[in-house]
Formats: structure tokens, sequence, C-alpha cells
């Protein structure tokens, strides 16, 4: 009977490079098998903690590989073990070594996100999610490890260890494109987590002026001073012409305003109009001759009259023609 069950488990070949593969507190076993078994092999996977007793999680599978993510806890020790099940033939156990989560797991690196402030670069650090639990309640005491440097200088790399997850990088240069790295240390582990992707992050201005820039931006204060005041002596020196020419400060005089206002053949004019022509006075003039003349020609009555206006008379005549209809 010992010797049947000897040569069927000798019949199906085992497992190969059974391992356990834990990332952030998973869990999975995996296993090969050799490329000249026939198909249809099948598999179970088992575990078990400080038991003699092993707990079947996996059982009669095509597939390679066991998933004991959620059969376990982050503090437990734990054995695995597979076996290879042939046309009702099996191999023999294939068993793994201690696996201790908290120790033996990988963890993933931090998220590193950076804000450049002031002319300083604040980095900010997330922790990776762990498989059913949060990363401080599997280590306690964990330190941040930073590598920081200009991009394209990777070799001058400088180092920083925090506690926190928000830090600021204050001894950077203005304007300048930095890149971070970051990885965790536990205490509980000499295995640290992955390293972080470099982020890189151009830092802005810390807020100081430089001397040169000052004294730029008086020079060129004082030209503009300098080339906008006549400018704007000129724009005022022809608005204001221009309101004098449309509004002009010269007034007319009232006589010319009441002409002006008055109507069109008012009273005054008919009155003036409908007036008779006035005979306009004159007086007759005589010319007298001397003595000698007199004698020889004899006194002659005058032989045309001389008509003599006075000024008066003359500004009446003006005044008519002035006011003769158009």
């Amino acid at each position: 009977m010992h010797l049947c069950s000897t040569v069927a488990l000798a019949a199906v070949p085992e497992p190969e490079n059974v391992t356990v593969v834990s990332y952030n507190m998973g869990a999975v076993l995996e296993w090969d098998y050799p490329h000249n078994a026939s198909e249809g092999v099948r598999y179970t996977a088992q575990f078990r903690s400080h038991t003699p007793k092993y707990d079947p999680v996996c059982q009669s599978q095509q597939d390679r590989k066991c998933d004991f993510t959620y059969k376990i806890h982050h503090f437990g020790v734990y054995t695995f073990r597979v076996q290879a099940e042939l046309q009702g033939n099996v191999s023999a156990w294939v068993n793994t070594t201690e696996f201790t989560p908290d120790r033996q797991t990988i963890i993933g690196p931090p998220a590193v996100s950076l804000h450049s402030k002031a002319g300083d670069m604040e980095v900010s650090l997330q922790d990776p999610v762990l498989m059913g639990s949060m990363l401080k309640d599997v280590y306690t005491n964990i330190i941040y490890n930073l590598s920081y440097w200009k991009e394209g200088q990777e070799k001058t790399k400088k180092q920083k260890q925090t506690k926190q997850k928000l830090l600021l990088l204050s001894d950077l240069l203005p304007w300048t494109r930095y890149c971070v790295q970051a990885n965790i240390d536990f205490q509980v582990s000499n295995k640290p987590s992955q390293q972080s992707a470099p982020v890189c992050e151009t830092t802005t201005s810390n807020g100081t002026v430089e001397p040169w820039v000052v004294a730029v931006a008086l020079i060129s204060s004082f030209l503009v001073v300098i080339v906008s005041l006549p400018l704007l002596f000129l724009l005022g020196w022809y608005c204001y012409k221009g309101l004098r020419f449309l509004y002009p400060s010269a007034k007319l005089p009232e006589h010319f305003k009441q002409y002006l206002i008055e109507p069109y053949r008012s009273y005054i004019f008919l009155a003036m109009q409908n007036s008779g022509e006035e005979n306009e006075p004159y007086h007759a003039v005589v010319i007298v001759s001397d003595s000698s003349d007199e004698q020889a020609d004899p006194p002659s009555e005058p032989s045309e009259k001389l008509q003599v206006h006075s000024k008066e008379d003359e500004d009446e005549k003006d005044k008519d023609q002035f006011l003769q209809p158009l």
C-alpha cells in the first residue's frame, strides 16, 4: 500500500519555482510547471499559521497562482504549499518558507507632488495604499527620505529626511527647475519602500528684487514722465482752443441780439415802410460878385439853386436805405 502511494506520487511532477509575491501587504502564491507535462494538470494550494493544520484556499484549479491576501493578517507568520494533480494522481506538496507580511512585503513608493511657493518648493507626500489596512496601522515609526537636485544634474543630489508628509525645501534658486524623489524607511525592516519616480517643477521668484531691476524701473518711470508731460500739455492746449472755438467768450451787443430775435417785418419796419416820403429841406444860395464885376455885368437872377443838406438829413437817409427791405 505504501509502495503504490509512492509510485502514484512519483508519477506526477511537482510544481517548480514556488514563491510568495507580496506587494503592499498582498500575498499571492505563484509557481511553474514543467513544459513537457501533459495538459489537464490541476493544482491545490493551502496555508497555515501557527497550527499544524493547513487550510485550503484554491482547489483543483488550472491557474498557476493562488491569492491569499484576504486570508492572512499583516502581523502573522504563514507557510504555503501547493500540489499538482493529474488523472487522479497527485504530486508531492511543495512548501514555502515562513512568510511574515509586515517584514517581507514590498511597499510601493509614496506619491510626490510639488508646488512652488515664494521661491521655495513645497513637497507633499502621500503614503501608498496597502491591502486591507493603512500604512500607519502597520508601521508606527516611518521616515521619509527625499532626494532633490537641479534638472540635468542628478549627480549633485541632496538628501533630506523627515517624518512629516509636508515639508519645504528652501535652499533653492529662483526660476530653476528641480526634481524630487522619495522613499520610506521602516524600523521593523531593513528593506525600504520602492523609490518614487522623479517629479520636477520650476521654482518661482523668492520675492526679493535685485538692485539693477530697481534702477531700471526708476529710469524707465522717469523717461515715461518726461515724455508724457509735454504730450499732456499739448493735448490740453488743443482741447482748450477747440472749446474756445466752439463756445466763444465774446458776446453780441444787446441791440444786435434784439434785431436778430425780432421777427421779420415787425411793426417798426412796417411803420417805417408805410410812412410817406419826407420832403428834404434845403436852402437857396445866392452868389454875389465883387463890385468891379457888378459894374461890368448887371446883376442877374441866380442860375441855379444849391441844395445844402444838414448832417441829420443825411443820417435819416442812410437809415432809410438800411431798413429798405431786401
